[in-house]
């Protein structure tokens, strides 16, 4: 899958070299943390603490309109669940971590104001993302046994945007993914312990585009 991911690279910067594209690299450390709603008799399952985690790889920006752009790239994304489980008739706790890798490809629209100070842009990010998973949960994990293969997120950012060259420029700014769709695929605490299990994200990313 790293080869993959590499080789993905490449080809993205072979093809942008020949046309009107925005191609650039983006690092985003982030907060990840998981929204849990579980319903049965048997146990209550909350989420605890968030992790630190990371977002990486190439961005690219197709313009439209002056401003406007479809926004997408192909990031690296690691995230983490902690769970504690607790048993609602003698009181006893189980907490687990679930460390998961993706790679994620954004779906966006990447607006910018004009300039609101020497070679500075605001931009507005809004759309989707869609996460590949690439490295989970063993099946024989006694608590969450599987996740799904795919996630969807709603996507937001906002940042600001510095010119260095005629072509070259910074980026920096806030984002947030918010998970839509439930991971949880299989588990083996109950049949009727039936639970969900969301993904967010929220960071700070930085970049630069040519």
């Amino acid at each position: 899958m790293k080869k993959l991911f590499f080789a993905t690279i490449l080809v993205i910067s072979a093809i942008t070299s020949h046309a009107q594209v925005r191609f650039g690299f983006r690092i985003a450390p982030d907060l990840s943390f998981y929204r849990i709603q579980s319903s049965g008799d048997l146990y209550e399952i909350v989420s605890t603490e968030a992790a630190i985690k990371m977002q990486l790889g190439p961005t690219l920006d197709f313009p439209f309109r002056e401003n406007h752009y479809f926004s997408t790239g192909l990031y690296f994304s690691t995230k983490q669940a902690s769970i504690r489980l607790t048993n609602k008739f003698d009181g006893s706790e189980n907490k687990e971590v679930f460390a998961l890798q993706y790679i994620q490809v954004p779906i966006s629209l990447k607006l910018y104001t004009d300039e609101v100070g020497l070679d500075k842009k605001v931009y507005f990010q809004f759309g989707t993302a869609i996460d590949f998973k690439t490295q989970g949960i063993l099946e024989d994990n006694p608590v969450l046994n599987e996740v799904n293969f795919a996630d969807l997120s709603a996507l937001l950012a906002i940042g600001m945007e510095y010119r260095l060259g005629v072509n070259t420029k910074l980026f920096g700014g806030l984002f947030y993914n918010r998970g839509l769709l439930n991971n949880v695929k299989k588990s083996p605490i109950s049949d009727d312990q039936a639970w969900r299990l969301n993904s967010d994200l929220l960071g700070l990313e930085i970049g630069v585009t040519f």
